[in-house]
């Protein structure tokens, strides 16, 4: 199975700036030059770079390969570009897990029309299977609307709030998903940031650090950080 996907619409959102850059790209390439342009990552568009995606694949497809049971679950999904990765990776195994988004589908950033419709569009787009969505906040979906296990979750429900609101939020989800994760089962967290590791990317929204000291002070498991460019994030693995 490969991966090349991972760098393909719509399972990433590649915009003018992104097109720009390969041109100048092959220019420079042509010209013998051994340098290359490098493009920031627009947080209102890009939800991921290509290093998480990647952290993203080997893991889920670890999960998957190595039959962890239990579903796969996304905490903050906005317009599906993790959400895609992920149905593509379950789609490729050939494996009946089922892939659970939740979202209140509120919070629009830089998009104008409707979030959900655009999330669904582009799993058409994609030809692949529809997810079981959850509308609402977690507060509302969380623990109800959970599947029974939970072999892959992905949480990133970041909204640009204030730092101990955003602690709270996350206590809240990795509370009621905890007790549903298979052993084995992965949770990769989105702006995971630890100055200590050396992670050079951008701590968008300390809560989350802030919300895994306090959970996992008293449990086994540890967060591991992921290098992911000029993004940020970890995960852990259920004991």
């Amino acid at each position: 199975m490969d991966n090349f996907f991972i760098t393909q619409e719509p399972y990433i959102h590649i915009g003018n700036k992104r097109f720009l850059g390969r041109v100048g790209n092959t220019l420079i390439k042509s010209l013998g030059l051994r340098y290359t342009l490098h493009q920031h990552l627009d947080w209102t568009t890009d939800m991921n770079s290509v290093e998480q995606r990647i952290n993203y694949f080997h893991l889920l497809d670890a999960v998957i390969a190595y039959h962890v049971p239990g579903d796969v679950v996304e905490l903050g999904c906005y317009t599906g570009q993790c959400a895609l990765l992920f149905q593509k990776i379950i789609a490729d195994h050939n494996s009946d897990k089922q892939l659970h988004l939740y979202d209140s589908f509120d919070t629009h950033f830089s998009f104008k029309g409707n979030i959900e419709q655009e999330l669904v569009s582009n799993f058409e787009r994609a030809n692949l299977k529809q997810p079981v969505l959850h509308k609402g906040y977690f507060e509302q979906t969380l623990p109800a609307n959970l599947p029974e296990q939970i072999c892959f979750a992905h949480i990133d429900c970041g909204f640009g709030g204030e730092p101990q609101q955003h602690r709270e939020i996350m206590l809240h989800c990795l509370t009621h998903l905890y007790p549903r994760l298979s052993r084995g089962a992965v949770v990769v967290l989105m702006d995971y940031h630890d100055d200590q590791t050396g992670d050079k990317g951008a701590d968008a929204n300390p809560g989350v650090k802030l919300a895994c000291d306090a959970f996992f002070a008293d449990r086994p498991e540890k967060v591991a950080s992921l290098y992911g460019n000029e993004y940020s994030h970890g995960f852990f693995r259920k004991l």
